[in-house]
């Protein structure tokens, strides 16, 4: 009971409040199982789990088959940060708790040697992602909430974090039922879930509709809606899980290419003008903003007036990179980027 309410006051918060963009943590730990604690059993281990890590970093979920970066993959344990051991989550029908081992990466280090292989790297600063799911059962069908079904939860959950990406689920109250219901989900009627959608603000909208078509297969249809570009795919398995999870790296693979693999790994010098920055909060917010992000290398404040600061940043990836950024964290608005950067900070 004590979960289930958390669970539901972590989403009321999310109901109430702006979600924009999700700065996702954990992109640069990882787990991997092992028989024991030997140095021999380590290795493989230490290897696996940076594999996992690129993944989530590149947005690239065959980055292991790149013969381009075989000596980083080799070599691991250059970038280790800390490890231990712990007891992995128990699965189904298992009799024995089974170890795994923990690993955090160095992020200076692994990004800096990334980019020395000319690898763009996905930001923290990623797209919030709201979740419609329905499911048919005994040919009943329903949307998918916490208290029904939270298997289906589970799954998306786990496989959404070891891409690198972090998912939200509506609450399913009076307010979402009356704007839509599961049919609008199965018929895949657009309008009226983006309508039921907007209280949560989110910068993607995921729709999935999981049904059992034969004893061992399982089918997902999706939808997704993201800048104004709606995209449809559909994956099945012998297992829910398995289509469930093929369907999350679709989306994965879909949203990298729109935030990994158009920026340019070169950089370049450009001038933010951010106007409303009125008070010491201001600008400190402003400048702590700008530094904390992936596609920004450096920052210099060269000018400050009444109300508006002008900063000289180096960004990776060039000025598309640096706008699609920004316009993920819903901090600083773009007003114009005509001659110059024209931005204006936020106020929440």
């Amino acid at each position: 009971m004590k979960l289930k309410i958390s669970l539901f006051l972590c989403l009321f918060v999310f109901a109430t409040q702006p979600v924009y963009a999700i700065k996702v943590s954990g992109l640069y730990q990882a787990t991997a199982p092992v028989a024991d604690e030997s140095t021999a059993k380590r290795n493989p281990a230490v290897k696996q789990a940076l594999i996992q890590v690129l993944i989530k970093l590149t947005g690239d979920r065959n980055i292991a088959r790149s013969s381009s970066i075989s000596n980083l993959i080799e070599r691991p344990d250059r970038f280790v940060q800390q490890f231990r051991y712990q007891q992995a989550p128990i699965q189904a029908n298992e009799q024995i708790p089974s170890k795994e081992l923990w690993v955090q990466f160095d992020e200076s280090a692994l990004n800096g040697a990334l980019r020395s292989y000319g690898l763009a790297i996905w930001g923290k600063e990623r797209p919030s992602i709201l979740v419609w799911l329905a499911h048919e059962k005994d040919k009943n069908r329903q949307l998918v909430s916490f208290e029904e079904s939270p298997e289906y939860i589970d799954m998306l959950d786990r496989h959404a974090a070891a891409r690198g990406v972090s998912l939200l689920f509506p609450l399913l109250d009076l307010e979402d039922t009356s704007r839509m219901n599961v049919s609008d989900v199965w018929g895949g009627f657009k309008e009226p879930v983006l309508n039921a959608s907007i209280r949560y603000q989110s910068d993607v909208v995921l729709t999935a509709r999981l049904i059992q078509t034969l004893p061992t297969l399982w089918e997902s249809q999706w939808s997704v809606y993201i800048n104004e570009q709606e995209m449809y795919w559909t994956t099945q398995g012998e297992l829910a899980e398995i289509a469930l999870e093929e369907g999350i790296n679709e989306l994965a693979d879909r949203l990298a290419s729109q935030y990994v693999n158009t920026v340019s790994t070169g950089t370049e010098v450009l001038e933010l003008i951010v106007s409303n920055i009125n008070s010491i909060d201001g600008y400190a917010k402003t400048l702590a903003y700008l530094e904390s992000l992936q596609a920004i290398s450096d920052v210099k404040v060269t000018r400050v007036t009444e109300d508006e600061v002008s900063f000289e940043v180096i960004s990776r990836g060039g000025e598309t990179a640096l706008n699609q950024t920004i316009a993920l964290g819903k901090t600083l608005e773009l007003v114009s980027n005509n001659e110059q950067l024209n931005y204006r900070l936020l106020g929440r």
